[in-house]
């Protein structure tokens, strides 16, 4: 059961449809939503090379700076503010300053789930590395995330790419206590070498998700492959709102394996992630 919510909003356009997911999601559940937007001032303000005499210039420059992101961070979060008020949700909304990914990890404790763009920009400029803070989040973040990516259809389709991995376990384990399966059409889906690998691995799914009357539609594909590609043609297929996988781990095996796949569908694919590790 999700009691509380937590939305991080940033400049990119995948936060407007994080926040838009958010709110639909607080609203079904009847859970409080708490929006953070944080202003990322060591990043703002990180030294520059500048010219023999241009530190005052550049004491200058961050004011300005840091004025016009607290004036885009405090639009954000008034028209969040707006949009929850009329759905009816109960919200809340605050600023922060600081590292982004420290800020969010610190409220996270405050809350079930995590909700963010799928690229983020914390200084309404957007780089080549803006999904840094993203697969920072997915990595070591204490509560499951849904990556909420910038063009997606919406449906009751859920998929969950399971391998029989600690990780996997985890995020269906999770994503059936916060009674997320609950009025969806759930497939699963495992690759493994052999028909008996595959079926063994996909009754520990079916067996955990009828615990909580939830029935899965089952999907094997035997291959050595990395499981990747064949995940990326089912989610083709199936076209699910959202996929449940586990994220990475700090084991270095682990990590080539499922850890790999985690990171290519982050990449490669157009439909939300929820992930958990």
């Amino acid at each position: 059961m999700i009691k509380r919510i937590i939305l991080a909003l940033d400049g990119s356009k995948p936060s407007i449809n994080a926040r838009d997911y958010a709110i639909k999601l607080a609203k079904e559940h009847k859970a409080h939503l708490v929006a953070i937007a944080v202003l990322d001032t060591p990043w703002l303000t990180a030294a520059q090379p500048e010219p023999l005499g241009g530190s005052a210039f550049k004491i200058y420059r961050d004011e300005v700076v840091i004025k016009e992101a607290e004036g885009h961070l405090r639009k954000l979060l008034e028209q969040f503010k707006l949009k929850a008020e009329q759905e009816g949700i109960k919200a809340d909304a605050y600023e922060y300053e600081g590292f982004p990914v420290s800020e969010i990890e610190r409220a996270s404790y405050e809350g079930d789930i995590i909700i963010l763009g799928k690229t983020t920009d914390f200084h309404f400029a957007l780089e080549q590395d803006n999904d840094l803070t993203v697969r920072h989040i997915a990595r070591d973040n204490p509560r499951p995330i849904i990556i909420v990516p910038e063009n997606f259809e919406e449906c009751d389709r859920v998929m969950i790419a399971y391998d029989g991995s600690v990780h996997a376990s985890k995020a269906l384990h999770m994503f059936l206590l916060l009674g997320l399966a609950k009025g969806k059409e759930m497939h699963v889906v495992t690759v493994k070498p052999s028909e008996e690998q595959a079926q063994a691995t996909l009754n520990q799914a079916i067996n955990l998700s009828k615990a909580y009357d939830i029935k899965l539609k089952p999907h094997i594909i035997i291959s050595d492959d990395s499981p990747a590609t064949h995940i990326l043609e089912l989610v083709f297929q199936i076209k699910p709102s959202l996929i449940v996988m586990g994220a990475f781990s700090h084991n270095i095996l682990s990590e080539t394996l499922f850890g790999s796949c985690t990171k290519i569908l982050m990449n490669k694919t157009e439909v939300p992630l929820f992930i958990n590790h």
